[in-house]
């Protein structure tokens, strides 16, 4: 835990059991983050992921760069939360980010007693990056590529609901793939001639379908490294496709955690109305 938070953790009686190791992808330990509550709770709880961002590469950003105080709040109104690393892009290429976040949430369905959480209730909020890899676990359900051999096998990678924050959500839009590289990084640099079809494997938009979960899509109208359209089109599929979302634009904010209270009561709102009720 970050020193600057001990006090709130204790305000908040939230217990952190840090470095989990939830799975093993080639030799990498995977490893992630519980909060919990202090207070023992009779009935299993809801689950929230959080999926840091740092366009996929970042070594100085990882499941510590994460908003501290409204996860600690979100234990408090009665979640477990887990915050979580996967393998970076400078390490080795997709599809290892989403596979490392799939294995996660078997680890969890499979430790449901363990934890005392509700495997049923498993929610997921990613931003930036990590709103991409968010995107994917709930509209890539069914890829097998995308399971990894990370452990836990046995039980299902699906969640139930999704809020995505900035997401690049389309690869193949040229505001996103004329980046400063990272994007083809993720991807492996590949040959020119071969990028167009990696970036549209690496999208998530490429595999929304009917059925999915409830998303809430994100994002401030003053992105410049993430285009606002990106989740404007996002959103629209969405509901084309009778999934189960809403859209919320932050007036005059940029790339990064959003200030202010407002979003973060959306979340709640959201959160609480497709995890907390049973």
């Amino acid at each position: 835990m970050k020193e600057q938070f001990v006090e709130e953790y204790l305000q908040y009686g939230v217990r952190l059991h840090k470095d989990i190791v939830f799975g093993n992808a080639d030799g990498t330990a995977l490893k992630l983050d519980l909060l919990v509550s202090r207070e023992p709770r009779r009935e299993p709880s809801p689950v929230i992921v959080w999926v840091h961002g740092g366009g996929w590469c970042n070594h100085d950003l990882d499941r510590n760069y994460r908003p501290e105080l409204e996860l600690l709040r979100y234990v408090s109104r009665g979640y477990i939360v887990a915050s979580i690393d996967y393998r970076l892009s400078d390490q080795v290429p997709f599809p290892a980010q989403i596979q490392d976040c799939k294995c996660a949430i078997r680890y969890l369905r499979a430790n449901a007693e363990k934890w005392n959480l509700d495997p049923d209730r498993i929610g997921v909020w990613g931003e930036s990056a990590g709103g991409h890899l968010a995107d994917l676990l709930g509209a890539a359900e069914d890829v097998p590529e995308f399971e990894g051999n990370g452990g836990w096998q046995g039980y299902s990678s699906r969640v139930s609901a999704v809020c995505t924050w900035y997401s690049p959500a389309d690869l193949t839009g040229t505001a996103i793939a004329q980046d400063d590289g990272t994007v083809n990084l993720l991807v492996d640099n590949p040959a020119p001639d071969k990028l167009p079809e990696a970036l549209r494997l690496a999208s998530p938009v490429t595999y929304l379908h009917p059925g999915m979960p409830p998303f809430l899509v994100m994002h401030g109208n003053a992105d410049e490294l993430v285009p606002f359209a990106q989740s404007e089109e996002l959103f629209r599929r969405l509901r084309e496709l009778g999934c189960p979302a809403e859209f919320y634009a932050v007036d005059g904010q940029g790339h990064g955690f959003f200030q202010g209270d407002e979003p973060y009561r959306v979340i709640h709102d959201f959160f609480d109305k497709y995890l907390l009720v049973r």
